[in-house]
């Protein structure tokens, strides 16, 4: 391990006792307050808010009283206000405090400068993850670029690592280990490497260390950790699979393991679709299985989701850290997006996260947070600051809406019914009804932003509220395909806007993907984005629930995501709001690349009630 700055030790002292005497005027303060609501306020030196703490990870002080926990974000801009010489002011993972886990207030930046010699002139510094341990507190983070003297390929600016820096005080200063943790793995010749990014780090019962790491880029793995902390032993297991889920975060609870993960783009402004899954194992080293016995490496890809986007002002929803307060009571941190404040920068892309809080409950032996609602935007009960104040028990979770048929369509003749009609028809032989069901050729066509080449077979929809559900099975290998085959349900206004529920196969990866697409949008603005739902199986039911009316004035709809692999387990994804209007259509899709087979077994619509 590296040794100690001391010339700073006077100075950790000061900081120890200033940050003692603030907690017990903050106790006092929060005391007075039963309720919190999100976003959590991140107060800076000259007492104004930090607007974003992307990827937050927390740490308990294990020598103050009362408790301070501290709170690490990733390296990004906190602020509209904050510039440097060249643009945006990147503070490099900034660090902050708090004593009732809702108010906290800046403490440092990790580092003043990129660390000499482990990191590239332009890395990012991402992902922290502090960690109490030998006696110690250890930081341990992503490189996005390292220097070259620990890359196997000089001059790449895509060969990642994590690294570790320590600390005899939870607010620094930090020392660099002189070599990383885990250095850059090659995914091909050249500049060709894995996602090495996002560690997390877990001690079992026996005090075996193993750490968390990867990313869309290669999946996500876990490898031991040596006793120094500073290196890693043995083989990596691959615990999530390439190109779905990153952000590790791992917790013991009763007697499993469970396997937090994010999965889609965290950073596209109002079109963010990012998402929170989880999966359990008997050990640290998996296999991480979901509600349903999905594998969440797996080709199939499992995941139960955790915390998706509801319908509210907060879209986006992921990279967590789950912890219980004082009273036992478990949370989670995570940052989210405002979907009416999406960007710091449009033309710079700098998405704006700030930091939110909820609660996490077990049911059945899995979480549940914010009684499975989705991101909170209302005022919540606060976290416990001392033993013994536990928070008030969980409101029962809404019980299922009602439905009424309004027609089936199960496509048993040779005729399409009348309400049926082609928006650029399939050709002739590419398609058949009554065989049994409606069988359709995946077609090397599109329905995406300036791409509008896909058939689509549509319906009217009645107005009011609605549920569509269709059951397909998409004929096509697991190890496919080269570009991204899919099939499924559309809700249409036009071309341009549109919500899209289909069954994804991609590079090896069986998705259920849930696309928002609109237009026109200001300039520089997104007009796609997704987010995941459930596993798909051999065969698929596909979910679509419309409510009408909608968010500020009624003036838009909610579209919330499900599906299942047998009809009757359903598991619900995330929701879109739009504005598709009462003159929306129904359509089926079989488009992205040519050479497959898609079979519509059904598609049903029900009135649905409140």
């Amino acid at each position: 391990m590296m040794p100690f700055r001391r010339a700073g030790l006077a100075t950790i002292l000061s900081c120890a006792a200033l940050a003692t005497a603030s907690a017990e005027d903050d106790t006092s303060k929060a005391a007075s307050k039963a309720t919190y609501s999100n976003p959590l306020p991140l107060r800076l030196a000259d007492g104004s808010l930090a607007e974003s703490c992307a990827d937050p990870s927390l740490l308990r002080d294990r020598t103050t009283s009362p408790t301070v926990w501290y709170m690490y974000c990733t390296m990004d801009p906190v602020s509209h206000k904050e510039r440097d010489g060249k643009g945006w002011k990147f503070r490099m993972m900034p660090v902050y405090r708090s004593v009732d886990l809702v108010n906290w207030y800046f403490v440092r930046d990790t580092f003043d400068t990129r660390p000499a010699g482990l990191a590239g002139p332009k890395a990012g510094l991402w992902a922290p993850e502090p960690v109490y341990q030998n006696g110690s507190y250890y930081l341990y983070f992503t490189v996005t670029d390292v220097a070259d003297a620990h890359s196997p390929e000089k001059g790449c600016e895509s060969d990642s690592g994590i690294a570790v820096a320590t600390s005899a005080s939870p607010s620094g200063p930090w020392t660099p280990a002189r070599e990383l943790v885990v250095p850059p793995r090659r995914a091909g010749a050249g500049c060709n490497f894995h996602w090495t990014f996002d560690p997390d780090v877990v001690e079992d019962a026996q005090g075996d260390r193993f750490l968390y790491y990867g990313s869309y880029g290669g999946g996500i793995y876990v490898q031991r950790l040596a006793r120094d902390g500073l290196k890693t032993e043995g083989d990596a297991v691959r615990i999530a699979a390439d190109k779905r889920y990153e952000g590790a975060e791992v917790v013991r609870h009763g007697g499993y393991w469970y396997l937090f993960a994010s999965s889609t783009d965290c950073c596209r402004g109002p079109l963010t679709g990012y998402a929170l899954y989880v999966g359990r194992a008997r050990s640290p080293e998996g296999p991480f299985l979901d509600r349903q016995g999905n594998d969440m490496a797996a080709s199939r890809v499992g995941g139960t989701p955790l915390l998706q986007q509801n319908g509210n002002r907060w879209i986006g929803a992921g990279h967590n850290s789950v912890f219980q307060d004082p009273a036992g009571q478990w949370w989670t941190f995570y940052h989210a997006i405002d979907r009416n404040q999406g960007y710091f920068s449009v033309k710079d892309k700098l998405t704006r996260r700030p930091l939110l809080l909820d609660r996490i409950d077990w049911i059945d032996g899995w979480p549940v947070a914010n009684r499975d609602q989705g991101p909170s935007d209302t005022p919540q009960a606060r976290p416990a600051v001392k033993a013994g104040a536990r928070t008030t028990a969980m409101a029962p979770v809404k019980t299922a809406p009602s439905t009424t048929p309004l027609w089936l369509d199960r496509f048993e003749g040779g005729k399409l019914d009348s309400r049926w009609s082609w928006v650029r028809p399939q050709a002739a032989g590419s398609w058949a009804s009554g065989q049994p069901g409606l069988r359709m050729s995946t077609q090397a066509t599109d329905l995406h932003v300036d791409t509008n080449s896909a058939a689509v077979l549509a319906s009217a929809l009645p107005g009011g509220d609605l549920r569509i559900e269709a059951r397909m099975r998409l004929d096509a290998p697991l190890e496919c395909c080269v570009t991204p085959v899919q099939a499924g349900l559309v809700v249409m206004r036009d071309d341009d806007n549109y919500l899209k529920l289909v069954e994804l196969a991609h590079e090896g990866l069986r998705q259920v993907e849930f696309g928002k697409e609109l237009a026109p949008v200001a300039k520089g603005y997104p007009r796609y984005g997704n987010t995941v739902v459930g596993t798909p199986g051999e065969w698929t039911w596909l979910r679509i629930d419309i409510e009408r009316g909608f968010g500020p004035g009624g003036q838009e709809e909610r579209y919330t995501a499900w599906s299942s692999q047998d009809g009757k387990d359903w598991v619900r994804g995330g929701a879109w709001t739009h504005t598709l209007g009462s003159g929306a259509k129904l359509g089926l899709v079989a488009m992205g690349g040519a050479g497959h087979a898609v079979t519509f077994g059904e598609v049903r619509v029900m009135r649905l009630g409140r």
